[in-house]
C-alpha cells in the first residue's frame, strides 16, 4: 500500500525513487537463492524493500490498521552467544560487552566497533573478547575445513577466512525466518508484510490486538534462548515509534 504523496522529496535518493515511480512494482518478491548464505534478497521485479532509504519509507502504509516491527537487539552477536551456548544478556548486548568485557573503558559505539572488527576478521586478536567468545570453538563444530554446516542444515562451501562470517550470518538469517514462520501460524487477519534483514514487519489487523504480547514473545524465544527484541508501531514504515 504505497502513498507517494508522503515522499520526502528534499532527499536526493527519494527524488530518484520518484522518477522511477511508474516502473516500481508494489509487491515484495524475494529470491531465497540469490545469496550464498541464504540471506534474503529481492528479485529485479520486486519493490526495493531491502534498499529503500529511510527518508522514503513513509510511503509504505499498512493495508490493515498498523505496522508492528520486531527487531532483534544485535541478532548476529546473539547468534554467536547461542552457538557457544552462553546465556543471552537481558540488556543491550553492546552495553553488556562494554561493561563486562571492556570494564566501561569505551562507549557503546566504540565497544560495538571493536567487537565487530574482531569478530569477522580471522587474523584479529583481542584477549578480552576471546575470554567470552571462543571463535575457534564455533569453527570446530560447524566448519570441516571446506564446508560450513549450520544447525538449520545449510551446507556452504567456503574458505576458512570467511567461514565464521558465513556460519553466523546464515544461521541468523534462518533463525529470523524460522521465527517469522511461527508468527505466521499465530496471526489471522494480520499478515507479515515483509522481512528486512533481522527484523519482521507485520501488517496488524485490529482483531489481532490481543495477540500482540504473544507475537512478541514468540519472536523473542529462539532456538538460542530469549533474544532482547526492539518493538515499534506505526501508521507507516517511515514513522515507527518504539
Amino acid at each position: 500500500n504505497l502513498n507517494w504523496s508522503k515522499l520526502n522529496t528534499s532527499n536526493i535518493k527519494s527524488r530518484a525513487l520518484l522518477k522511477r515511480k511508474n516502473a516500481i512494482p508494489s509487491k515484495v518478491q524475494y529470491d531465497p537463492w540469490k545469496t550464498i548464505t541464504g540471506r534474503l534478497a529481492t528479485t529485479p521485479n520486486s519493490f526495493p524493500i531491502l534498499t529503500i532509504n529511510k527518508e522514503s519509507r513513509s510511503i509504505i502504509r499498512p493495508q490493515n490498521d498498523l505496522f508492528l516491527e520486531l527487531d532483534y537487539n544485535s541478532a548476529e552477536l546473539r547468534t554467536a552467544f547461542g552457538l557457544l551456548k552462553l546465556d543471552q544478556p537481558t540488556i543491550d548486548i553492546h552495553d553488556w560487552i562494554s561493561e563486562k568485557v571492556f570494564e566501561g573503558k569505551f562507549t557503546r559505539e566504540k565497544s560495538k566497533e571493536k567487537t565487530f572488527a574482531w569478530l569477522y576478521n580471522a587474523k584479529a586478536s583481542n584477549k578480552k573478547l576471546e575470554k567470552i567468545f571462543d571463535k575457534q570453538k564455533i569453527l570446530d563444530y560447524h566448519y570441516d575445513g571446506n564446508c560450513v554446516n549450520t544447525i538449520y542444515n545449510r551446507n556452504i562451501e567456503v574458505d576458512e577466512k570467511k567461514a565464521l562470517n558465513y556460519i553466523i550470518q546464515s544461521t541468523t538469517s534462518d533463525l529470523v525466518l524460522t521465527q517469522a514462520m511461527k508468527i505466521n501460524k499465530l496471526i489471522e487477519k494480520s499478515f507479515i508484510a515483509f522481512v528486512v534483514h533481522d527484523s519482521i514487519v507485520i501488517d496488524v489487523d485490529r482483531s489481532d490486538q490481543g495477540k500482540l504480547n504473544e507475537i512478541i514473545d514468540v519472536f523473542s524465544n529462539t532456538d538460542f534462548g530469549r533474544f532482547k527484541t526492539n518493538v515499534a508501531l506505526g501508521k507507516n514504515f517511515g514513522n515507527m515509534r518504539k
